[in-house]
């Protein structure tokens, strides 16, 4: 048996990308979804019609990727909007809703990483698989959905840390800020601001609505004391809110 201390973190990943995605499967009721690691791989037909999605880890750029055959698109489709899908009649946002709830589930076992993962549709993997797992997904009745994982090698860590070491040319000298990595820092997130008059801080009541300088597709921005560190789209996890980002400063 392989203890927490010696699970690689693929392996920490997929067990708790497969809690994740039963959790997400269930949020509509009165499913009651299970999502387990097979014992083997279970590879695909081969000639399957497969939707592959990359799953881009940041920032590192690293790749993996989720694929699922069209059965299960279909399957988890149905589950996920409650109607009846033949597979003539799977249209692209059908296929939008399975790769946001997959997105949901990856967003929160990437948490457990520490790092931040993009899920993007691709038309196939341009890369060598280093490591492969398949998980089964269950409702408790007559869905089955089969569902592959595949890693590079050095997911999700492919990169260097470009904080871990800040050079000083002009002295020739190097700082290593590695030791205040454990430092906490109060970070805000603005969805936009407005300016207002004294005398319209002093009408604003229960129900008072103030227009922000932000449209409701803008980009929130995560602020570091008054200074913009990053930007991108505002999330639901678990019930609170977050920060899905796409821009960093």
């Amino acid at each position: 048996m392989t203890t927490s201390n010696t699970r690689t973190s693929i392996e920490q990943f997929v067990d708790a990308l497969a809690t994740a995605t039963a959790k997400v499967l269930s949020e509509r009721p009165p499913s009651k979804w299970t999502v387990k690691l097979d014992d083997s791989k279970t590879p695909f037909a081969p000639g399957s019609q497969l939707m592959t999605l990359l799953l881009v880890a940041e920032p590192s750029k690293a790749e993996a990727a989720i694929q699922i055959n069209l059965e299960s698109t279909l399957v988890l489709a149905a589950a996920l909007t409650g109607a009846n899908i033949p597979a003539s009649q799977l249209k692209p946002e059908h296929a939008q809703v399975v790769r946001t709830a997959l997105a949901k589930a990856c967003d929160t076992a990437a948490q457990l990483l520490q790092t931040q993962v993009q899920l993007q549709p691709s038309k196939g993997i341009p890369w060598t698989t280093a490591q492969q797992f398949s998980m089964t997904a269950t409702d408790g009745a007559a869905a089955k959905v089969q569902i592959q994982v595949l890693f590079t090698a050095d997911w999700p860590k492919a990169a260097l840390n470009p904080a871990a070491t800040i050079s000083r040319a002009a002295t020739g000298k190097t700082v290593n800020v590695a030791l205040l990595e454990g430092v906490e820092l109060h970070v805000a997130l603005r969805f936009g601001q407005r300016q207002l008059t004294l005398q319209e801080i002093g009408e604003l009541r229960s129900g008072s609505l103030v227009e922000l300088d932000k449209l409701v597709h803008d980009p929130a921005e995560l602020l570091l004391g008054d200074r913009v560190i990053a930007r991108g789209e505002v999330v639901v996890i678990d019930g609170d809110y977050g920060l899905r980002i796409t821009e960093v400063l």
